[in-house]
C-alpha cells in the first residue's frame, strides 16, 4: 500500500485544491475496507456496493470539514459505513417487505468468507456482524492499533511511527488489544470463541476482515460523485449524512448531572445521563441595562478561574486521580453539570464529585488513559447545574486537554 501521503493529507489535497487523483488513492486504499464492512453489516453484494459508494460520497461531501482530521481514516470509514448500513437496510426493507428475514440470514451466513478450516469459517460468520462495533468500542490506543494492523494493512514499523512507540512496544498493544476485542466479541458469541486464543483471532482477522471491492466500483463511485448523478448510492448517503448529523447532536446533549447512584463502599456505579429535550435551560443573565443597576461581584454569574489539568495542557499525566475546576464564587454545593462533548472524549469516573472546603472548587475522581484526548463541558448551553450560592448558573467552559502517550 502507498504510504508516502498519508489519508489526511490527500484529502487535504483533495478539498483545497480538487486534486482527483488525491481522492482517488484514498479510495483505492480503503475499497476494500469499506465493502467488507458494508458486506458484514446487510448481507448482500449488492446493497454492499450501494452502501460503498454512499460511504464515499458522505467523504467527498464532508471532505473540507474532516480534513483536519488525524488518527486513522478507517475508523471514520467503519463509522460511516454504519449509518450507511443502517439507512440502506431500512430503504431496502421498504422496497422487498415480502423478503423473509430467514432467506436474509442464510444469504448473510454465506457471503464472504472462506478459509481451509471449517472451523474458522463457523467462527468468523458468528462474530462478523459484531466485529465492527467491538472495534469501535475499544480503547483508543487500543483500537488505533487493530485498524491500523488489521483494517488497513499496515506493517508493524508505520503503526510504530503512526503511534509513536517502539516495534516492540505496537506488538505488545496489538496482542493486548486483540485479547480485549476477542472478550468484546465472547460477549454475544462466547461457545465459539472459547475455542481461540487471540493469537488465532488475529489470524482470522488478516483472513478476512479486508477482501477486494468488486472490479469498477472504484471508477463507477468517481463517476457518481463527478457527475452528480441519481443512484442508490447517493440516496443512502443523504440519508447517512442526515443520521450522522442527529447523533453528533444527540452525543453533544449527553450529559453527566449532579444525581449519582451510590453503593458499597462509595464507588460510583452508576451516573444519571440526560438529552437536551430532558434538561432544563438555564436562564440568561440580564445585561446591566436590564438589570438598571451597575455590574457587581454580586450580581454576575460565576465563572471558571482555574482548572486542574490546565485547558488546553498537551502532556497531562495519565496518572492523576482527580479533575479540579475552581469558580469565581462560593458555589452550590451537590450541584453540577459535568456535561460530555463526545462519549469518546469523557474520562471514566471512579466517585462522586464533591467541593472542597473552599466551597469554589469541584473535584471529579477520574481515571486516564494515556494518549487519550478529553473535552469536557463545565456547564452547557443546554445544562446549567453549576451554581453560586445566590443561584447564578455559572457561565460555560470546556475543558480540553491531552494525556502523555
Amino acid at each position: 500500500m502507498d504510504q508516502k501521503s498519508d489519508d489526511w493529507t490527500l484529502l487535504r489535497r483533495y478539498a483545497e485544491r480538487r486534486d482527483q487523483t488525491a481522492f482517488a488513492l484514498i479510495m483505492r486504499r480503503h475499497s476494500g475496507l469499506v465493502f467488507s464492512a458494508a458486506l458484514r453489516r446487510v448481507g448482500n453484494r449488492e446493497l454492499a456496493e450501494d452502501v460503498t459508494q454512499a460511504v464515499f460520497i458522505v467523504l467527498e461531501a464532508k471532505s473540507k470539514s474532516l480534513a483536519n482530521g488525524n488518527g486513522a481514516m478507517s475508523q471514520w470509514l467503519l463509522r460511516c459505513v454504519r449509518f450507511a448500513s443502517a439507512n440502506a437496510v431500512k430503504i431496502e426493507s421498504r422496497r422487498q417487505r415480502h423478503e423473509s428475514s430467514a432467506a436474509q440470514n442464510a444469504h448473510r451466513a454465506t457471503d464472504g468468507a472462506c478459509s481451509a478450516n471449517p472451523t474458522d469459517v463457523l467462527i468468523w460468520h458468528e462474530i462478523a456482524q459484531q466485529l465492527d462495533d467491538a472495534v469501535l468500542k475499544l480503547p483508543t490506543t487500543d483500537r488505533q492499533a487493530i485498524l491500523l494492523r488489521y483494517f488497513e494493512d499496515r506493517p508493524i514499523e508505520q503503526i510504530a511511527a503512526s503511534m509513536n512507540l517502539t516495534e516492540g512496544a505496537v506488538r505488545q498493544r496489538l496482542s493486548r488489544a486483540t485479547e480485549k476485542l476477542r472478550h468484546r466479541l465472547a460477549r454475544h458469541n462466547g461457545a465459539m470463541l472459547a475455542s481461540i486464543d487471540a493469537t488465532a483471532l488475529a489470524a482470522l482477522l488478516v483472513l478476512h476482515v479486508v477482501r477486494p471491492a468488486p472490479a469498477g466500483l472504484s471508477a463507477a463511485t468517481l463517476t457518481a460523485i463527478a457527475e452528480n448523478t441519481t443512484s442508490t448510492g447517493l440516496s443512502i448517503a443523504k440519508g447517512a449524512m442526515h443520521m450522522m448529523t442527529w447523533t453528533k447532536a444527540k452525543l453533544a446533549a449527553a450529559v453527566v448531572m449532579g444525581a449519582l447512584a451510590i453503593t458499597g463502599t462509595g464507588g460510583i456505579v452508576a451516573m444519571n445521563h440526560a438529552t437536551a429535550s430532558a434538561a432544563p435551560t438555564p436562564k440568561p443573565i440580564p445585561a446591566p441595562e436590564e438589570q438598571n443597576s451597575s455590574v457587581t461581584l454580586a450580581g454576575v454569574p460565576p465563572v471558571v478561574v482555574k482548572t486542574e489539568p490546565q485547558s488546553g495542557a498537551a502532556a497531562v499525566d495519565s496518572a492523576i486521580k482527580e479533575i479540579k475546576v475552581s469558580f469565581s464564587k462560593d458555589m452550590q454545593d451537590n450541584s453540577w453539570s459535568w456535561s460530555t462533548l463526545s462519549q469518546d472524549s469523557f474520562p471514566k469516573t471512579t466517585g462522586k464529585p464533591r467541593y472542597l472546603a473552599d466551597k469554589r472548587t469541584c473535584v471529579l475522581p477520574v481515571e486516564l488513559k494515556a494518549g487519550q484526548t478529553y473535552a469536557i463541558w463545565i456547564n452547557s448551553n443546554q445544562f446549567g447545574n453549576f451554581k453560586d450560592s445566590a443561584g447564578h448558573g455559572a457561565v460555560p467552559y470546556l475543558l480540553v486537554f491531552e494525556t502523555r502517550k
